[in-house]
């Protein structure tokens, strides 16, 4: 078997069938890009891993560790995707989790195709909302049943993403990326996500780097009706960094190209 995934640093295509992150979606994941078989903003990554793993009661895995099965998987790749999930690992029947997890470990790594990300994006509100669920906020874990949902939905309608919004109304983010907003003035905006939704990676980059330059995106509940206070809309995730949002329902944003560009170099000066 071709090396293209690894449990707890073996080659294998299979977890136990007690695995708690099958059972009960007990455990957290990471999507990344390699480059030339490295992770890429390995230290972005690797922070948001280990708070989720922080925020769940996992045991947060050794980085020289993850770092050595993404290299060797990914050595021998040219561009590239890779997923790292840490589960509770195995254990009896029931929802009460063992006080010392022993995590398990699984990273896989696939040949990615740059030419299949969209240049833009168009999009309609998902008919899934996000449940607010204040604990889990922002983190990356493996119950993600609302946006397999809403994943489906986009399938169903052709459309490459759609708006996702909490139960209230307020936005969140695309099906798989976060948002961020600019104003005339300049000002950038994303979603608060302390009741649904997840924290990025690549939105925590820019937000970082908007600080660094002393302009600080501003992190805020945003409502579908303040729409027309915005130019410009980019969504963002570590596999296809900022893509321009050319709509939203029945907004258009003139500038959002511009704010794409402006996104993608403060990533890859952050890499």
């Amino acid at each position: 078997m071709a090396e293209s995934c690894l449990v707890d640093g073996r080659p294998s295509d299979h977890v136990a069938a007690d695995d708690r992150g099958l059972a009960y979606g007990d455990g957290v994941f990471r999507t990344l890009r390699l480059a030339r078989g490295r992770p890429v903003a390995w230290a972005a990554q690797y922070a948001r891993l280990a708070h989720d793993c922080r925020a769940l009661y996992l045991p947060t895995p050794a980085a020289d560790v993850v770092a050595r099965d993404l290299t060797r998987l990914g050595g021998m790749l040219g561009p590239a995707i890779a997923k790292i999930m840490v589960t509770r690992g195995s254990s009896g029947r029931g929802y009460t989790p063992a006080l010392q997890a022993n995590a398990r470990r699984i990273v896989t790594v696939t040949s990615a195709d740059p030419s299949t990300l969209p240049d833009s994006l168009e999009l309609e509100r998902s008919p899934v909302a996000f449940g607010d669920q204040p604990l889990l906020a922002g983190v990356k874990h493996l119950n993600r049943l609302e946006q397999v949902l809403a994943r489906r939905d986009c399938a169903e309608r052709h459309s490459a993403d759609a708006l996702m919004c909490d139960s209230s109304g307020r936005m969140i983010s695309t099906t798989m990326r976060n948002l961020v907003f600019a104003d005339a003035a300049g000002h950038w905006w994303t979603p608060k996500l302390t009741r649904a939704g997840v924290a990025g990676a690549t939105r925590q980059r820019l937000m970082a780097a908007r600080a660094e330059l002393g302009r600080p995106i501003t992190v805020s509940d945003i409502e579908l009706s303040a729409l027309p206070e915005f130019t410009a809309v980019v969504a963002c995730n570590s596999v296809g960094d900022a893509i321009s949002v050319s709509r939203i329902a029945e907004q258009c944003f003139v500038a959002s190209s511009g704010l794409a560009r402006q996104a993608n170099a403060l990533l890859r000066d952050s890499e």
